[in-house]
């Protein structure tokens, strides 16, 4: 091979040496800048993250620190509202123990005197006052209860009872009272025998408290009805009348305790009550497994309450 081509291969190989030593360098250079690039951005992504959290942490601190503050005011308020309820409670047991005594010695005298040959006009009075103790009665027993079920003590003395013993007992007393008003009382006896694990007394005091509404509430020539029925193991009992009726909005809002009735027209019904006999009897009812409500079609359309709790049938 002639020496001139021999010169020209070194010089190009050379060339290609120094080509390829400049690449590399050059590809070192450019990765290392790269990276110092990714590493400045990285630094600086870092930092704004950390100053992120920075303040993140002292925002949740702050709302801790609110959260402790507003947790202590509001464990204060419920203290001050349960010293209030328990206050409350000891001053209705204190009235309702006050009052009680003197006002049986007032029926108690009222009824002497009428068996001391009172004449026609002073019977008449001592006859109202006999009423109207007995109403007094009958809300110191309701508050008296509130009272227990607000304190957690109203018991539930559980006995094994047939249910329709029970009302028959109740009806005597109560067909008194509906024919005093003109209104038909009457009893469908299917399930009589129906056997109830339960307060007898109490609930007698449950079913007395929904009688006695449909009677109040039924005028002269109207009807309410008992009945009962099976549902499995359930007992339901309805009491059903031709009364004032409810408006559908306050089916439920009447077992509040304390609540009447907004919108019946008449305003003497409206004030017919306390408002404490169907939440006293919603209490009894829960303690014993079971449920109570009511239906109407609206008012003066009558209205049906019912309740029911396990029983056994025979």
């Amino acid at each position: 091979m002639a020496p001139e081509i021999l010169v020209l291969l070194g010089v190009c190989g050379f060339g290609l040496l120094v080509a390829l030593f400049v690449l590399f360098r050059g590809a070192e250079y450019i990765n290392s800048t790269l990276g110092g690039i990714r590493e400045v951005r990285s630094d600086r992504l870092i930092q704004q993250f950390t100053r992120a959290m920075a303040v993140s942490e002292n925002r949740l601190y702050v709302k801790s620190r609110q959260l402790e503050e507003l947790a202590k005011k509001l464990a204060g308020a419920n203290l001050t509202l349960e010293q209030m309820d328990n206050m409350k409670s000891k001053f209705l047991s204190m009235v309702v123990h006050d009052v009680r005594t003197p006002l049986a010695s007032i029926r108690g005298f009222s009824e002497l005197l009428l068996k001391k040959n009172a004449g026609e006009k002073e019977a008449r009075y001592l006859k109202n006052i006999v009423t109207s103790t007995d109403q007094l009665g009958r809300l110191i027993a309701d508050l008296t209860d509130v009272a227990m079920i607000e304190a957690g003590k109203l018991k539930i003395e559980r006995a094994r009872f047939a249910f329709g013993a029970l009302i028959s007992g109740l009806l005597p007393s109560m067909e008194v009272i509906a024919r005093g008003k003109g209104v038909v009382l009457k009893y469908d006896r299917v399930h009589s025998e129906a056997v109830v694990d339960g307060d007898k007394f109490r609930l007698s005091q449950v079913l007395q408290n929904l009688l006695n509404n449909a009677v109040k509430f039924t005028p002269a020539g109207g009807l309410v009805e008992v009945g009962t029925r099976a549902e499995g193991r359930w007992l339901i009992v309805n009491v059903k009348d031709s009364g004032a009726g409810i408006h559908p909005s306050e089916t439920r809002k009447i077992f509040e305790k304390f609540y009447q009735a907004r919108h019946q027209k008449d305003e003497k019904l409206r004030k017919l009550g306390w408002g404490l006999g169907l939440s006293i009897a919603r209490e009894i009812i829960v303690r014993h497994g079971g449920e109570i409500g009511a239906t109407s079609a609206g008012l003066g359309k009558g209205s049906t309450f019912w309740f029911k709790v396990p029983a056994v049938f025979p």
